[in-house]
């Protein structure tokens, strides 16, 4: 049977490998529009014409969002 530390163990490395494909598609994102930053992603897709990057806009936009989500879960698990 699992204990409690074993259990925010797991919880941790499945986050952290969330974490990491959700930076591999953002870097996706990013190698596609020549940037490295989410912040260029944003400026650049101000740039093209709207039908060229809605789609991508809206993934970035949601991948970004889930990213600090993760982030903030895992650092209230690195805080015990």
């Amino acid at each position: 049977m699992l204990n409690v530390r074993e259990c925010r163990d797991e919880i941790k490395a499945e986050l952290q490998n969330r974490y990491s494909e959700v930076n591999a598609e953002l870097e996706k994102l990013f190698r596609k529009y020549g940037v490295s930053s989410f912040e260029e992603l944003q400026r650049r897709f101000e740039e093209i014409p709207e039908e060229e990057g809605l789609d991508d806009y809206f993934l970035a936009q949601n991948l970004e969002a889930f990213r600090r989500k993760l982030d903030k879960l895992l650092s209230v698990l690195e805080e015990d």
